[in-house]
């Protein structure tokens, strides 16, 4: 086990947990001796991460984060689950879908906000409390390409990331007194069920085109969660970083 990140021992909430991203990076923390909270909707599959996880003092506590007026609740049972603040926090997964402007409803606008920028917000002000988030701590939230290379149709996703991104640099410098850092990834589309349509549709010569560092795979950005979780990136807070594989902003319109 390595202590060089500085996880092993520490307590970790990851939401979305269940598959993707917060599944790989759930493992990943705890191959680092973290102790992990995970969560997500779906129960079960929750369960199938916990089953993959290595160490002991893991936990499962279900939620659905579009139900915002229970995160409050959900973030006392998280902390109840062993009576012990928080050390970081993985904000994974999230909504959206290709739309354009001039088909998209309030419905559509409220359901990707209220996941990807409402729940966040709400979240940070739970782990604005010493009760929750022990000084020292790192949060760090799944951001997007979108919110510095917003595409056609990408306007409710790449407004929630933007608002996402924002509210973190506001959460940096508020949480700083307390040696708390706050960053975001912005990746590139990530091998992952949630992008296999996209993945699907292009050949091989495109992929290679559009990233000429290989496409992103869940360990990419694993890597990269733990970096800003642990002691290595201490005197990082308030960024947004960007994963390009090598793409560095150009379109996927055309790909789509």
């Amino acid at each position: 086990m390595s202590t060089e990140y500085g996880i092993a021992g520490k307590k970790y909430l990851v939401t979305g947990a269940s598959s993707g991203i917060g599944q790989a990076t759930a493992i990943a923390i705890s191959k680092l001796g973290g102790r992990l909270v995970l969560s997500a909707r779906n129960e079960e599959r929750l369960n199938q991460t916990y089953l993959k996880l290595e160490g002991e003092g893991h936990f499962i506590v279900p939620h659905d984060l579009t139900e915002l007026d229970g995160i409050k609740s959900f973030v006392r049972k998280c902390v109840a689950v062993d009576g012990q603040a928080f050390d970081g926090l993985v904000f994974s997964g999230g909504a959206g879908k290709l739309q354009p402007i001039r088909a998209i409803t309030l419905s559509d606008i409220l359901h990707v906000m209220h996941l990807n920028f409402c729940a966040y917000a709400l979240m940070l002000k739970e782990f604005s409390s010493r009760r929750v988030l022990n000084n020292g701590g790192s949060i760090v939230a799944l951001s997007s390409r979108a919110a510095a290379y917003p595409g056609k149709s990408n306007g409710a996703y790449a407004g929630s990331k933007s608002a996402m991104d924002a509210i973190s640099e506001v959460a940096a410098q508020e949480f700083v007194s307390r040696q708390i850092r706050v960053n975001t990834i912005r990746p590139e589309n990530t091998d992952t069920p949630l992008a296999a349509r996209f993945f699907s549709t292009i050949s091989p010569e495109a992929k290679k085109e559009l990233y000429p560092l290989g496409a992103l795979v869940t360990d990419d950005l694993c890597d990269l969660i733990t970096f800003l979780l642990g002691d290595l990136s201490k005197k990082i807070t308030g960024q947004h970083i960007y994963i390009s594989a090598g793409n560095f902003g150009s379109s996927i319109d055309y790909l789509i």
